[in-house]
């Protein structure tokens, strides 16, 4: 009898201990892991700027650019390219045109990251700015400083995949960069109800129906919309350049063009866009645009000193 017992007590005791073993015990282990280091890889993308069948870019056909039916949207020799791994831009690359078509180009440089997947990582490349900001404009095309060529035509290559890593070179799809905004070549002329005269534009201030011109917008960030204040550098009758993104790109337009002559008279008028010629990359030609209001102020010779 008692060595019965015992043999029970002893499997009870032993399934307790397996009992005790299962048991969860919360432990609370922290870990530090290493940061990986980034490297410094060499990188050359073949790069292509498109001109679809609505899209120009930026060298005009022919020589008079007032005139000009077409631009092309072309690389110049060591134009900047930024390149972002997300939201993190990881390098610059600079650009080299192809010698019989300056449509393409390649672009070389390095960028600096940690990680990178062949078949997986994809980079987005733009120019010329990392933001694009379509303030401060002062109706030039080319060549100047602050010209649209040099300051305001950003274009975009979204998802290049990354197809090879290693001894220090990334490899890639070839990039096809689109332009992210339209270009306007605008004039303008006053109708009094018998005649229309041409107008020496100083400044213009642009609004849209819509309320979606951007004026700046980061990568992958919210635009700030509003109207667009153009001041020319000198003025004139002459078609101007003015480059246009537009957040809408499927309905009819109306822009309000408030324009200020040289002796400070103000214009104002409308113009429907149709939708057709709305989307980004588009060349639009608005020239002798009428405006049927004016707001004439005299000028005074008396002084005044009351503050009201």
């Amino acid at each position: 009898m008692n060595m019965k017992m015992n043999k029970y007590f002893g499997i009870a005791l032993a399934g307790a201990v397996v009992m005790a073993g299962c048991q969860k015990k919360e432990v609370d282990i922290h870990v530090e892991k290493p940061e990986q280091e980034a490297i410094t890889w060499t990188i050359k993308v073949q790069a292509e700027r498109n001109d679809g069948p609505e899209t120009r870019g930026l060298d005009i056909e022919g020589e008079d650019a007032s005139i000009t039916t077409l631009l092309q949207s072309i690389w110049k020799n060591g134009e900047e390219v930024q390149v972002y791994l997300g939201e993190d831009c990881i390098g610059t690359l600079a650009a080299t045109p192809d010698a019989t078509d300056a449509h393409k180009a390649t672009l070389s440089g390095t960028v600096t990251t940690t990680s990178i997947t062949p078949g997986s990582t994809t980079l987005t490349l733009l120019t010329p700015r990392a933001e694009w900001i379509y303030t401060g404009q002062d109706g030039t095309l080319l060549a100047a400083d602050n010209s649209i060529e040099k300051k305001y035509h950003y274009t975009l290559a979204a998802d290049v995949l990354v197809t090879g890593a290693a001894n220090g070179v990334i490899t890639t799809a070839p990039a096809s960069f689109t332009n992210q905004q339209s270009i306007y070549r605008l004039s303008f002329r006053y109708n009094n109800g018998s005649t229309k005269t041409p107008i020496v534009t100083k400044s213009v201030t642009i609004s849209s129906a819509s309320n979606q011109l951007v004026l700046s917008q980061p990568l992958g960030g919210t635009p700030t919309t509003g109207s667009l204040f153009v001041l020319r550098s000198a003025a004139d009758t002459d078609p101007f350049f003015v480059a246009l993104r537009n957040g809408d790109q499927q309905n009819d337009e109306v822009f309000t063009f408030t324009v200020v002559d040289n002796d400070g008279v103000t214009y104002r008028g409308n113009k429907t866009i149709p939708a057709d010629y709305k989307p980004n990359g588009s060349f639009v030609s608005v020239k002798n645009a009428t405006l049927d209001k004016r707001l004439d102020l005299p000028l005074n010779a008396t002084e005044v000193t009351t503050v009201l």
